[in-house]
């Protein structure tokens, strides 16, 4: 290796982390917001939920369809609980990488480095 392409390497390596350091914390604000925003939607919607079967089940308490708007509101909540799970699942397979202008200069810089080298390779 050229002395000459030492710095050089050493300036792409520190630029590497620099940008790796900045969008470690747009990512780390984000999730924290994200996080946020979804326990708060979560207990909201969970006592939501508790509040109408508690009605369901009041309403028909007197009534020959008690045990069956309990069995309604049990099937409910398997066939949400499977359907949530099958998002969930897809979802994580979907999910965006992290760093994502890091991996894209990675890459213009390997692609870079590659033409340099076989440039200095090819004179005489």
């Amino acid at each position: 290796m050229s002395p000459r392409i030492a710095p050089l390497l050493a300036r792409h390596a520190l630029g590497y982390a620099d940008l790796a350091t900045e969008e470690l914390a747009l990512a780390g604000a984000l999730l924290r917001q994200r996080l946020l925003a979804t326990a708060t939607c979560a207990i909201a919607a969970g006592f939501a939920i508790l509040m109408v079967c508690c009605l369901a089940i009041a309403v028909s308490w007197d009534t020959p369809y008690r045990m069956t708007v309990i069995g309604v509101l049990a099937l409910a909540f398997v066939t949400a609980a499977i359907i949530a799970g099958e998002v969930a699942r897809r979802f994580r397979q979907k999910s965006a990488r992290l760093f994502p202008r890091l991996r894209n200069e990675w890459i213009t810089d390997r692609e870079l480095l590659r033409e340099t080298l076989a440039t200095r390779e090819a004179r005489p």
